[in-house]
């Protein structure tokens, strides 16, 4: 193997685990709280090396956000592509998401506390994350329509309904779960 792959390795490796380390940091103490300091003391590595990895503490929830939503979305595709019955698809889909999102702390976190509002990455990880969520969805309705189970004329607009409901039973959630301790340090 060349020394430039066995480095990328190297660089891939240690990423992943300032990405690990963060993110049980940041969902214990919350983005604000934790410090590049407190990364580099979890890992046991000077500050300055996670420069090298990382621009920033912002860089580095970000890369955060993106694995949360990466579990998400894993999550939530293998089950549309399953072989499920449509209605059983959307029942599943639903629970499940909202399974998954309760455990995504950080997610949850920068929405709860209004992150998204703060940069141009949150709003697109945000739109980005409701498109996908949208053509999901339709795809859950095109087959239900598809074989008789849903009777809907337009499945894009039924996909936006449903999708704008469940980002509205996230609110309750994150209320439930603030009001068990979940964000509290």
């Amino acid at each position: 193997m060349s020394s430039t792959v066995m480095h990328n390795q190297e660089n891939d490796s240690m990423r992943i685990a300032i990405i690990e380390c963060s993110r049980d940091l940041f969902a214990k103490y919350g983005y604000k709280k934790t410090t590049m300091e407190d990364i580099a003391n979890a890992l046991r590595k000077g500050k300055s090396s996670l420069y090298y990895y990382f621009k920033n503490k912002e860089e580095i929830f970000q890369a955060v956000l993106e694995l949360e939503e990466f579990i998400l979305f894993s999550r939530l595709k293998e089950i549309v592509a399953s072989d499920i019955k449509p209605k059983e698809k959307l029942s599943v889909y639903v629970n499940t998401r909202m399974e998954i999102i309760s455990t995504l702390q950080n997610y949850m976190r920068a929405m709860k506390e209004d992150l998204y509002n703060s940069s141009t990455f949150f709003e697109k990880l945000r739109l980005d994350s409701e498109n996908e969520e949208r053509r999901l969805i339709a795809e859950i309705l095109k087959q239900g329509t598809n074989d008789g189970t849903f009777q809907m004329n337009n499945v894009n607009m039924g996909a936006m309904a449903i999708t704008n409901s469940l980002r509205g039973l996230e609110g309750h959630l994150f209320q439930s779960l603030n009001n068990m301790d979940v964000f509290k340090t």
